[in-house]
């Protein structure tokens, strides 16, 4: 570890860079053994969090990938293994027939709320060691840095 201020800014980027890594790392192997532990992946929770806010009318497929946090190659073969495990359905839509809109079953919403507090219990966890200010901060430089 460099003494403070030694690092050209290029060297503090790249630091930088590498702890924002490892710690995105940290966060996911914890989250993706919650989920695991569940009998899902994050993609799937993610995907059933989605369609839990969407409600009863679900959302076209293509939607779904656009709102997903961590873009996955193929959502239709995701969509076809949640299908098959019983989690959601999938129909043409009425309208339009090229559209195929998802929404969840009863055990797809069953999964996704029996992990609310779960989930809110492992960021309490995580972030464990930083105060609200903290934690405001860095929400805010990183949405910064993301939307720039």
């Amino acid at each position: 570890m460099h003494a403070m201020g030694t690092r050209s800014k290029d060297i503090l980027a790249r630091d930088t860079y590498l702890a924002l890594v490892q710690a995105h790392e940290a966060l996911l192997a914890r989250a993706a053994a919650l989920f695991k532990g569940h009998g899902l992946t994050a993609a799937q929770f993610n995907v059933l969090r989605i369609l839990r806010g969407a409600g009863k009318e679900g959302l076209p497929c293509q939607s779904i990938g656009d709102r997903l946090v961590t873009r996955v190659p193929d959502v239709t073969r995701l969509l076809d293994r949640m299908e098959r495990d019983g989690l959601v359905v999938r129909e043409r839509s009425e309208e339009d027939r090229r559209v195929v809109r998802a929404r969840l079953v009863p055990e797809g919403r069953a999964r996704v709320d029996a992990l609310d507090e779960p989930v809110l219990e492992l960021h309490r966890d995580q972030f464990k060691s930083m105060t609200r200010s903290d934690l405001e901060v860095l929400e805010a430089q990183l949405l910064s840095f993301r939307d720039s």
